[in-house]
């Protein structure tokens, strides 16, 4: 069996694991049964020996179709974005753009860090999630994480 690597787990969980069945998002990513079910579908949909495991030749086969699949919507976005269809974004073109995306992730960002939902982000809630990431990488809580931890730790 091979050993499949956290960008393979990555492409099979979250992208179509098949050209012509594309994966069903989880009905509610944010409970663990409907992820769990779509991580399931997904394995199904790569395992195309059905043998219950994924081979090298089945993960490959797997990240080639999500990146052709991801090719074709930058493909899709791009063609919408260049309105005066010259094959290039102009500043204005990509201005059009850039700045309403870049106003939604800065929204986004202040209500992920904003916990207490006063409209403002203090310091403890800017180290928050830093701080919990170091924490659970710093299994024996001695304050510092140890290169063992490190290895240990999930990657992202």
């Amino acid at each position: 069996m091979v050993r499949i690597s956290a960008l393979a787990m990555v492409l099979l969980a979250s992208a179509p694991a098949a050209a012509q069945a594309p994966a069903t998002p989880a009905a509610n990513p944010n409970l663990r049964t409907d992820v769990a079910k779509t991580l399931d579908q997904n394995f199904d949909k790569s395992d195309v020996n059905n043998d219950g495991f994924l081979s090298d030749e089945e993960v490959r086969r797997t990240a080639g179709q999500v990146g052709q699949q991801m090719m074709s919507r930058l493909d899709q976005e791009f063609d919408g974005l260049d309105k005066d269809k010259n094959g290039q974004l102009s500043k204005e073109e990509f201005r059009s753009v850039a700045a309403p995306r870049m106003a939604q992730m800065s929204a986004s960002a202040l209500q992920q860090l904003d916990t207490n939902k006063d409209g403002k982000v203090s310091p403890a809630e800017f180290n928050g999630p830093a701080l919990a990431a170091f924490d659970r990488i710093d299994t024996n809580k001695d304050g510092t994480i140890s290169p063992e931890e490190r290895q240990k730790a999930p990657r992202r």
